[in-house]
Parts: C-alpha cells; structure tokens; sequence
C-alpha cells in the first residue's frame, strides 16, 4: 500500500477489500497478462511514504503520485522500474538528495517530474546520457543548489526543462543553447544566478517560452533574442538587467506575453513595437525607460494589459489606446505624461483598470468611461483633469476603487448613484460644489469616502450615515453647515471621523459611545455649541480627539476614555471648564462670579439702611414719652 489515505478522501477506498482483483483497484491499470503497467494515485490525499516494495512493479510504464502528502526520501528500489515513460512525484513532501542512479536505468523515461517537494543536494548529475528519451524535465519548486550542470545540455529530445524556485547559483550555462527541440526554459525565482543571458540563447530556435524572472541577472538584454520567431512568452522581470530594448525583439511575430518589469532599462520603447500584432501583455513598471511612447502602439489589435509605471516617459498617450476593442489593464503611473486620457480605452468594454495616478495630464474625463461597465478600478489622482465628473461613473456595477484626489474638478455630484459595488470613492482636493447627494447613501458598500477640501456645502445628508460598512470618513474643508445626524451612532464601522473646517452647527450628538472602533475624531473648527457628551468617556478605541475652535461649554467630563487627552484637544471653546487640575474657571464663571459678589453687597447694604432707620423711628418715640 502506498501510504494511507487522510482524513476526507475516498478515492481508494475499494483497496481496503482484499478480495477485489489488483487490477480492478482504483488507478491500477493492467495489460493483457495482468501485470500493472500504470498506477495512478496522484490527488488522494495520501500521507506515509513511497515503499520500497514499488520495485517489484517492474512492468510499470507510468508511476503518477502527484499531489499528495507523502514524505520521506524517493526508494532506492525505483531503480528497477527499467519500462517507465513516465515518473511524476511532484507536490508532495518528499526530502533528502534525489538519488540520479534510480532513473539511469530508465532509459525509456520522457518524462520525469518532482516538482514542489524538498528535495536537497545537487541537481542529478550524468543523467543525460541514459535518458535519451526525456522530453520533459522539471526538478523545480525545491532546494537544489550548486550549478546547472553542463551535461543537461545533452538531452537530445529534452523540450521542456525546469529548474526554477530552487537556490541554484553560477552561470547560466551557454550550453543549453544545443537543446535545438527546447520548447520552453525555467530557470527563475530564487536561484541567484551570476552573470547574464546568455547570447547563445538565441540559437534555441523552437524556444516557445523563456522564463528567467527573479534570479539576480545582470547585463544587457541580448539582441540575438530577436532571432527566436516562435517565442510567446519572454519573462525576465525582477533582475538588475541594464541597457536598452533591442530593436531586435520587434522580429519576435509569435511574442505575446513579455515582462521586462523591475529592472533597470533605459532608453525607450521601439518604435517597431507596433509590429508586435500578437502582443496582450507589456509589462515595462519600475525601470528607467523614458521619452515618448510610440503612437502607433495604440494598433496593437491585441493588446490587453499595458503597464508602464514608474518610469520617465513624457509627452501624450496614444490616441487610439484602446480602439482594439481588447484593452482590460492600463497603468501609466508615476511618469511625466501630458495630454488628455484617450477616449477609446473601453471601446471593447472590457476595461477593467484604470490608473493614470501622478502623471500632468488634463482636460476632462471622456463621457465613455462613464458608461465602461467593465470598470472595477479608476485611479486617476495628482493630474490636473478638470471639468464635471462623468454622472454615469457613479452607477458603474462593477467598479469598486474611484480615486479622482488632487485634481480640478469642479461642478455638482450627480443626484443619483447606484454603483453598489464601490468599496472606496475619493475627491479629496478638487472644486466640486454643491450638496453632497443623499445617493450617496445606496453605496451600500463603501467602506472610504473622502470628500475633505472641496466646495460642498448645505448639510450633511443623514442618509450617508445607514452606510454600516463605512470606517472612514472625510468631510473637512468644505462649507459644510447644518448640525451633525444623529444618525451618525449607526455607522459601528467607523474608525476615523473628520468633520473639522466647516460650518457645523449645533450639539455633538448623543450615542456617539456606539462608535465602538472609532480611533479619530476631528471636529475641530466649526460653531458646535454644548457640551461635550459625557458618553464619550466610553469611546474606549478613541486615541485621537480634537474638538477645537468652536463654541463648546460646561465642564468636560474627567473620566474614561477622555482622560487620555490635555486641554489641546478642546483649545479655543473659551466656555468650557477642566475641573481635573482642580480649577473649573472659564470667562463665564468669572463673570457670574463678579456679578453675584455685587448682587450680595446691594443686599447687605439695603438691610443695613433699613435697620438704621427702624432704630431712628424708635429712638424718636422714646422722647416722645
């Protein structure tokens, strides 16, 4: 028995019964003689170890374990699987040196894969010779180390290799490039390779993927790249990889996926790009790629993810971004871009992200955008995009992040929303006017709004305040008036609350002590008037408090939560008192202090004359007897 099946799994459960045939059993399957030519078992939740009575199975051509959680190290006794064609041990937990004398006896092996287990040691060495048959060789996804071995270049058949996620260091050896039937090469993530591509890569000519991402190379890009027609993949992201993107790699006709991100290129992108007819995925973010991006890039007819950012590139995007009908992801952040945003970009309606953050573009939003239904995010903030806001954003069903910060937009919300998706929605530092809407409130899910420092005014819609997914809110630097809902005690998911630099008017409200996450509160700055609710002395999450410069009175409550906080957080309401240093002496006091003084005296004086003139009337009927 191979291990034993875990807990929630069936799948060979009809082993248990002795009296079944071996070659009615579940995965098992044999030839006419009923010896078992293959045995399947991969994905049935097996624990315990590969016996190594697996040996005796001489017979077998294909042994499949994969995706289980067997462990332990891979038995000698394999050696004696002589007919195998097929050997996959991949994603279990298997340890120890993987032993290369097992499968030189193997010598009909075309496949032979162990990928994602913890295997240690060297890369098996020497293998070539023997397994002139392999056509697929991964050892990824464990802890080999040391070089590549030079003989790996030796596989006549080999078409796809697979050395990636291990801690392998050295040169990449030029060697592989007589692999002439190679159709794919992962040599990435983790291993710490030094030295560059090498050039003779360009001699792999059936290469359909590269994949050298992550794994410390350094040098220039290879021209002789250019020379791979039928690559469609090239991913060589997250290295220190310098210099300039060949023109060469214009030639590549069948490329559509190549990732060149978190480098650090220079120069531009080539014109001849736009040769590239099969492109759906750039990834150029994080280099130091600049100048103008090609016009004619917008005719890729199959481009779908287009991400430039952090880079240095200027002037305009192309006009016609987007009129392929295909567009899904475009990210242009962080570069000195100008112009204004294409109206194309969801021709197809298929545009699901939108970034243009901290660029110098202007003008306003194309109306189309407002309808792209396929829109889940838009961050467009630090530009200087001006005009009214597209009405028909707000009722987008998919979009869930809006970020329009920084900006100039001016003009009113539209009176109606209905994106019930929307998660996040910020206009900070614009110039939009008007009321904030009431439909603010079907947001059902907006957990951020950020509508500090425009030009709103009129109250605030209590509506907003049923919002029970809320835990941020800012309002302040607008012209906001009114007094604050009481409504606000049913948003329990608000952490920070900033109404400050408005016109409110009016008491804090009571039931504040129900916002039991809140952790800011900033009501600095209005007219409130009252006093300071003495619930809030159960605010126990409450870490910042500021409620200066309005018109509070009385006494505030030295007890609780509030304890935590000195007489800056309630600076500039000469009418409230502290009684926790042992004064309470506001202007107010004073004066009904003085008043009072001088309503006594008046009394006692009065009293006085009174009495001195009974004594006078008594002492003058004295002498009158």
């Amino acid at each position: 028995m191979i291990g034993t099946a875990g807990g929630g799994s069936n799948g060979l459960s009809d082993w248990k019964d002795s009296s079944s045939s071996h070659c009615s059993l579940s995965g098992v399957t044999c030839d006419e003689d009923g010896e078992v030519v293959s045995l399947d078992v991969s994905y049935q939740n097996l624990t315990g170890s590969l016996p190594p009575e697996i040996g005796i199975l001489s017979s077998l051509v294909n042994l499949a374990v994969a995706g289980n959680g067997l462990t332990g190290t891979v038995p000698l006794d394999m050696a004696n699987l002589t007919s195998l064609k097929l050997l996959n041990l991949s994603n279990n937990g298997f340890s120890g040196e993987f032993p290369g004398e097992i499968v030189r006896s193997m010598t009909q092996l075309e496949v032979l894969d162990v990928y994602n287990n913890n295997l240690t040691g060297q890369l098996p060495d020497g293998i070539a010779i023997n397994l002139v048959n392999l056509k697929h060789l991964h050892l990824g996804g464990n802890y080999f180390s040391g070089e590549i071995p030079e003989s790996y270049s030796e596989f006549p058949k080999l078409e796809y290799l697979a050395l990636s996620g291990n801690s392998l260091s050295g040169q990449v050896p030029a060697s592989l490039a007589r692999l002439e039937k190679l159709r794919e090469l992962y040599l990435g993530y983790f291993n710490t390779f030094s030295g560059g591509i090498p050039p003779e890569f360009g001699l792999l000519t059936e290469l359909q993927v590269l994949d050298m991402a992550s794994c410390n190379l350094t040098g220039e890009l290879p021209a002789s790249l250019g020379r791979l027609s039928n690559l469609c993949g090239c991913f060589l992201q997250m290295n220190h990889l310098t210099g300039n993107i060949p023109t060469e790699f214009s030639m590549l006709s069948d490329l559509s996926m190549l990732d060149l991100s978190l480098n650090n290129l220079t120069g531009g992108i080539p014109e001849s790009f736009s040769q590239l007819k099969n492109m759906t995925l750039l990834n150029l973010f994080v280099n130091s790629l600049g100048g103008r991006i090609p016009k004619s890039m917008g005719d890729m007819p199959n481009l779908r993810l287009f991400q430039i950012w952090q880079n240095n590139f200027t002037s305009e995007l192309p006009e016609n971004l987007g009129r392929n009908g295909k567009l899904e992801v475009v990210d242009v952040s962080f570069n000195r871009l100008t112009g204004t945003v294409p109206e194309n970009l969801c021709q197809g309606m298929k545009l699901k992200s939108l970034v243009l953050m901290n660029n110098l573009f202007s003008g306003p939003i194309p109306e189309q955008l407002g309808g792209c239904e396929s829109l889940r995010r838009i961050r467009i903030q630090s530009n200087f995009l001006n005009g009214t806001i597209p009405a028909g954003i707000f009722n987008l069903p998919e979009l869930t992040l809006v970020d329009m910060t920084q900006n100039e937009f001016s003009g009113e919300l539209p009176k109606e929303m209905s994106g019930k998706k929307l998660g996040m929605l910020a206009l900070s530092g614009n110039s939009i006017t008007g009321r904030i809407p009431a439909a603010t409130g079907n947001l059902q899910n907006l957990q951020i709004l950020s509508l500090d420092r425009n030009r709103f005014n009129n109250q605030l819609p209590e509506e907003i305040f049923n919002l029970r997914s809320l835990s941020k809110i800012n309002i302040s630097g607008n012209n906001i008036d009114g007094g604050i809902p009481p409504e606000i005690s049913n948003c329990t998911s608000l952490i920070s609350l900033d109404f400050s630099r408005n016109n409110l008017s009016g008491e804090i409200p009571r039931g504040m002590d129900q916002l039991k996450d809140l952790n800011h509160l900033d009501l600095s700055e209005n007219q409130l008037t009252g006093g300071v609710p003495s619930e809030m002395q159960y605010m126990s999450s409450l870490t910042s408090l500021n409620l200066s410069g309005n018109k509070l009175s009385g006494r505030v409550p030295n007890s609780g939560q509030l304890l935590m906080f000195d007489e800056s957080s309630y600076a500039g309401n000469p009418d409230l008192c502290f009684s926790y240093n042992g004064t309470c002496s506001s202007q107010k006091a004073k004066a009904n202090a003085i008043e009072n003084t001088g309503h006594k005296t008046t009394t006692c004086f009065s009293t006085l004359k009174l009495v001195i003139i009974v004594l006078s009337l008594c002492y003058q009927l004295v002498q009158c007897w």
